[in-house]
């Protein structure tokens, strides 16, 4: 799931759950998705990979050049990610991260303009007010938008 107002940019790429293996298993060899091979149920075919829920991608997210997003990950509104970071963990809103697997690097704003943005949330507003707003936005005028 992709918020709105988000950028994300070439290369990225999104590791589903389908994508992985399971940990429980004592092979990483996906047996179940040749089911008619090892004579397998096919209503067993998920138990070749962990569920690990979806992908959640929270709204104004800028997703670097080349990032790896893990499955079940949620990344926060806001949040910057560097170029080819790879994303293992849940992030918390407006937070700059970057690395393999990613760290916090800094916050975006000061907690106050922080939980000024998660109330107001811009993103739904409709199109007339963002228009009306938009230097605001794009200039940092936090005081004009509440």
């Amino acid at each position: 799931m992709i918020g709105k107002f988000c950028s994300i940019a070439c290369g990225a790429k999104f590791i589903f759950n389908s994508a992985n293996h399971t940990l429980s298993s004592l092979s990483t060899y996906p047996f179940p998705i040749f089911f008619e091979e090892w004579e397998l149920d096919v209503k067993n075919i998920t138990n070749a990979w962990d569920n690990k829920r979806d992908i959640v991608i929270g709204n104004d997210v800028w997703i670097g050049y080349e990032v790896v997003i893990m499955a079940g990950v949620t990344i926060g509104d806001g949040d910057i990610i560097g170029t080819g970071a790879v994303v293992t963990k849940d992030i918390p809103p407006y937070t700059i991260v970057g690395g393999i697997p990613v760290k916090p690097i800094r916050k975006r704003f000061k907690q106050e303009t922080i939980d000024i943005l998660l109330k107001i949330k811009w993103w739904n507003w409709s199109d007339e007010k963002i228009y009306k707003h938009i230097l605001d936005i794009q200039n940092g005028n936090i005081e004009n938008l509440i």
